[in-house]
């Protein structure tokens, strides 16, 4: 990572590992410096956001890339658990999915998830991805601001 630049705590909750390195590919593309989280099923996804949020000094978690259709639990009720968190209610979230519906694009919108993204048939719009990112986490932290500093003004202004 270059001296200055953000480094970002990302979780991805998606169960097909071929998505998840399109993910990654995406990413890296896009020069988001990042470390992925991977989950790779609904009971793990709300475990994790269980754990992060009873846990002292709630760890970093800068977005979620969230699989709307899971094992165990889906996406919806992830959503709707991540958004109920005193830390992580208004966490950025890509909502994925390889089904696109208007139901499931306003359980989506229903939810307060910033970007809704099909997935894409060809490679060249998955890495697209990795620019939808990128602008999110740009626009949560902003230039020169680190994710520790805004959260730490977001509590200033309480």
């Amino acid at each position: 990572m270059k001296p200055g630049s953000l480094h970002y705590e990302i979780v991805v909750v998606e169960d097909n590992p071929a998505d998840f390195a399109l993910v990654q590919l995406a990413l890296k593309e896009h020069g988001v410096e990042c470390f992925l989280h991977p989950v790779h099923d609904g009971e793990q996804a709300l475990n994790l956001i269980d754990s992060l949020d009873r846990s002292a000094g709630a760890p970093r978690l800068d977005l979620m890339i969230l699989d709307m259709h899971l094992p165990k639990h889906d996406g919806a009720e992830i959503l709707k658990r991540l958004r109920s968190t005193e830390n992580y209610g208004l966490t950025p979230v890509v909502v994925m999915t390889a089904l696109t519906s208007p139901m499931t694009e306003a359980a989506a919108n229903r939810h307060a998830a910033l970007v809704y993204f099909p997935k894409p048939s060809t490679f060249n719009e998955f890495m697209e991805l990795g620019s939808i990112v990128r602008t999110l986490l740009q626009s949560n932290h902003p230039t020169g601001e680190t994710p520790e500093r805004n959260k730490e003004a977001a509590k200033g202004k309480r």
